[in-house]
């Protein structure tokens, strides 16, 4: 079956589904149970258990790079605590649909249970100790003279874990709840709920990370939140209400857009404290970071994190300044796949960049025009040729005969060695992650580096691996390399050459590690330029190495400087 067949067309006890232009569009209708029961068989039918499957091992995998042969008890434990914790924190509507999602698949309620509240549980993980990265998004919200004919545009990315696996089974999952209102969940065939998607009212939703120290071991699912304000909410201040009065678990923001009343909203939280961001001068941009001083002092997350939503915010608020008063659902696709470094001024294929190399959905909505766009494609899906058309309202229908409009071209932002290059450290990122398999990742990022020798990442990123697997006279001539790149932002530049002293130190080779900490310490650049003071004093150790996570996302590693 191609990615573009149209053919596949199925129906399991009153819930539909087919396949266009590559997305899964499915219909789920009656009660809770009835569409549990749907949603379950008809994904069983199309692509087996793989999505869910997937994410219930998504924690092993991930706490695998900080504890080793023991994450499978250690996630097991944490697993099984927070659903204990939380059980009673979801909905009896959502219990019995979770009941006849799982007895549809073969699962045990638990099993569906645990994939309900996995999102929430990464959060707290990254809040309490950023052993891993969770999730990163951006999006933008354009009316009025921001526009060219001021009406309503929504662009999206939704970044996450899962190539392979989640952008092969995109979908459009329809819900027609008995005596409730139609809404939509743009996610992935056999996962449960979404944490973004639009309702028949008006509202569009989507969730983005925050991190932060402020969390709880017991609240309500961001996947309950969000699905209670699709289902119930009709106006943006009903949305925001319900959102604020909720009690939550952790970092989270929801971007909220009445489409109907031209108006939007952020409403980022913790588990105790929350910020209300509104539009200025008709645009509203989120990436992942708290705005207001109050959440900010409650905020965690080393410094590639905080460069790495704070250049995608900037770069994309340049994007839609440059586009004033002339954006147009055509620009979205430009938008989202943005290739530009903002704190570097020029393209690169992974690192702070918009088209972020785990973006797994990237949409674009008017809903004057009755339009909605959806990438498809290998990650970062933004990238892709196309973004696939489809009418809202024949969706809300069930129309497969109306729902398509013409397609958006994608942005084409990188020419066919870019495009390699990426494939490559995506096919590395895959290696690191899915198959645990760190040799195969160096492969790929050396690979990956032969095609295009101008993108420092690459060798950063294997050096740093090897660095990991106290393989370091192997890593040190990689991280060099790394160093030989002309850095306009003195951050990076520091890091280059705190790493490689760092390397020096684990070799032995201490007074060459202290001239390398001596130009990190004379760069501008906290707080990685401070490491180099420390380090210049103090040498590194291995046991130090713990404290490091080598981050695909951001392109460098997690770590203390």
């Amino acid at each position: 079956m191609t990615c573009c067949d149209s053919s596949l067309s199925l129906e399991r006890s009153g819930g539909t589904l087919v396949r266009r232009k590559g997305i899964y569009i499915v219909h789920l209708r009656g009660s809770q149970e009835a569409m549990g029961r749907q949603h379950g068989e008809l994904a069983s039918a199309v692509c087996g258990d793989v999505v869910p499957q997937y994410m219930n091992r998504m924690l092993r995998k991930l706490v695998y790079h900080t504890v080793g042969a023991a994450a499978g008890p250690v996630a097991g434990l944490i697993s099984r605590f927070f659903l204990l914790r939380n059980r009673k924190q979801i909905s009896e509507g959502w219990h019995i649909h979770l009941r006849a999602l799982a007895r549809a698949y073969g699962l045990k309620p638990a099993d569906a249970e645990r994939l309900f509240i996995m999102p929430d549980l990464f959060h707290v993980l990254a809040g309490a100790s950023f052993i891993t990265l969770t999730p990163a998004c951006s999006c933008f919200f354009a009316r009025g003279n921001a526009t060219r004919d001021g009406k309503v545009i929504i662009g999206r990315n939704f970044d996450f874990f899962g190539r392979g696996v989640w952008n092969t089974n995109n979908a459009l999952l329809v819900m027609h709840p008995e005596g409730g209102q139609r809404h939509c969940w743009i996610g992935s065939l056999g996962v449960p709920g979404s944490g973004q998607g639009f309702n028949e009212s008006g509202l569009f939703v989507g969730m983005h990370s925050k991190f932060t120290r402020d969390l709880s071991t017991k609240g309500t699912p961001i996947f309950q939140i969000a699905s209670d304000v699709l289902a119930e909410c009709t106006n943006l201040e009903e949305a925001t209400k319900h959102i604020l009065k909720t009690r939550r678990l952790c970092g989270l923001s929801l971007f909220v857009v009445d489409t109907r009343a031209k108006d939007a909203a952020i409403v980022g939280f913790s588990a105790r404290h929350a910020e209300v961001v509104r539009p200025e001068e008709d645009t509203l941009v989120r990436t992942n970071h708290y705005v207001t001083e109050d959440m900010q002092a409650r905020e965690v997350g080393p410094h590639p994190f905080q460069q790495n939503t704070r250049g995608r915010f900037q770069r994309l608020t340049e994007l839609l300044e440059e586009k004033r008063g002339a954006l147009t659902p055509e620009d979205g696709p430009a938008l989202l796949g943005d290739c530009i470094d903002p704190f570097e001024g020029r393209k690169r294929v992974v690192g702070n960049i918009v088209a972020a190399m785990n973006n797994v959905q990237s949409v674009v909505l008017s809903p004057e025009d009755d339009a909605l766009w959806m990438a498809h494609g290998d990650y970062p899906v933004c990238l892709n040729d196309r973004f696939r058309g489809f009418r809202i309202s024949a969706l809300w229908e069930g129309d497969e005969n109306q729902d398509d409009i013409d397609d958006l071209p994608g942005g084409g932002q990188l020419d066919a060695t870019e495009r390699a290059a990426l494939f490559e450290y995506e096919e590395a990122w895959s290696a690191y992650l899915d198959q645990l398999d760190t040799s195969k990742a160096v492969f790929h990022l050396l690979r990956a580096t032969e095609l295009l020798p101008g993108e420092p990442t690459f060798p950063r990123m294997a050096g740093l691996l090897l660095l990991k697997e106290k393989l370091y006279a192997r890593a040190l001539p990689l991280l060099l390399q790394n160093t030989e790149y002309d850095y306009r932002d003195p951050v990076m530049r520091a890091e280059a050459y705190i790493w490689v002293g760092r390397c020096l130190d684990l070799l032995g080779l201490r007074e060459e590690a202290v001239k390398h900490y001596a130009i990190a310490a004379g760069l501008n650049a906290p707080p990685v330029s401070a490491a180099g003071v420390r380090h210049w004093q103090i040498p590194f150790k291995a046991w130090q190495l713990l404290n490091i996570a080598p981050e695909f996302i951001v392109g460098t590693a997690l770590a203390k400087f």
